[in-house]
């Protein structure tokens, strides 16, 4: 298994994916603290270095270029101070961004870490959540009819911020599927219905349990309620990721368990786009969907380890694979 996994991961190379959400902008502030504040009692965190990295749709086009794949990202962001550092970092890496459309009405959501002393603290969050404009969605779908030929998956990244409505959803899975594109979706919310016909969901345990609207502790159960879903969305598989359990990878016929290969967990943000970003990948490559999940549970197990958004390389993967076939 670990010598076949360690070819495939050289097939991910130059796969050109279509990353299709929410578009957002990462502020880390690292600060020192060395008091408590005499007006309330929470420490003072004196910042000694502030870090911008891609968020959201843009952290997985992100993963992938680490992947050395070819992300080509499509989404919003505003026309304000936040979007265009965003695109400035953009515009450093291999992402292609021109299907990226900046909206006059809707601002870049930031999200502000406060990291002190190495612990992640607070979080503050600038977004609106109102649908993006219908003349927007509109032209984020002509991009998306320029690239959809030639790219091999399709990923959709789905904060709920207003980019993936219900409306342009089915657009974008009907366009890819008479395209035969393989679509990857990471889903939010209860209202899956909208991701009908995709190929394969990667929900965490938590929301897959949201939109089963029960709690589920056997095995036996998981498995039946997963091929339901199968079912109901006319999927061909789905991906739940379960933290500590590693993933559980449900088909019409099966569900297969994959171990997680963490050995250390210091931050679990952006793993799950880590996770979509090597899963879309592998698919695009024509890796089954064991082999494809395998694949993105090694390289979950890399980012954990990291501290803050993070992403992952071939080799980095390739190493876990080679320490755990020892």
């Amino acid at each position: 298994m670990s010598k076949k996994l360690l070819d495939k991961c050289d097939t991910l190379k130059k796969q050109s994916i279509l990353v299709i959400g929410d578009i957002m902008l990462d502020e880390y502030h690292w600060c020192e603290v060395k008091r408590i504040s005499p007006e309330a009692p929470v420490p003072v965190c004196k910042v000694t270095k502030t870090t911008l990295v891609p968020g959201g749709a843009s952290n997985v086009a992100f993963n992938i270029d680490h992947l050395q794949g070819r992300p080509i990202l499509i989404g919003t962001v505003g026309q304000d101070s936040s979007g265009e550092k965003l695109i400035s970092i953009l515009n450093q890496t291999g992402i292609q961004i021109s299907g990226i459309v900046q909206d006059f009405e809707k601002p870049t959501i930031l999200k502000s870490r406060i990291i002190a002393n190495q612990q992640h603290v607070a979080r503050v969050d600038r977004e609106n959540s109102s649908d993006v404009r219908l003349a927007t969605r509109n032209k984020l779908f002509s991009k998306i009819e320029e690239e959809i030929k030639g790219i091999g998956s399709v990923l959709l990244s789905d904060y709920q911020k207003g980019t993936m409505t219900r409306s342009f959803l089915k657009r974008v899975i009907e366009l890819a599927k008479k395209h035969k594109k393989t679509v990857i979706v990471d889903p939010k919310g209860d209202d899956y219905l909208k991701y009908k016909g995709a190929t394969i969901l990667t929900p965490n345990f938590s929301e897959f349990t949201t939109v089963i609207k029960k709690k589920v502790t056997k095995e036996k159960d998981i498995e039946i309620e997963g091929k339901r879903l199968i079912k109901k969305l006319q999927l061909k598989a789905l991906l739940v990721t379960r933290s500590e359990k590693g993933m559980s990878l449900i088909t019409e016929k099966e569900k297969i368990d994959i171990p997680t290969m963490a050995k250390e967990v210091f931050d679990i943000t952006g793993a799950g786009d880590t996770v979509i970003a090597t899963l879309a990948q592998a698919l695009a490559a024509k890796c089954t969907f064991e082999d494809a999940a395998r694949i993105a549970n090694y390289a979950a197990s890399v980012v954990v380890g990291k501290l803050g958004t993070s992403t992952t390389t071939l080799e980095e993967i390739k190493k876990v694979i080679k320490r755990d076939s020892k």
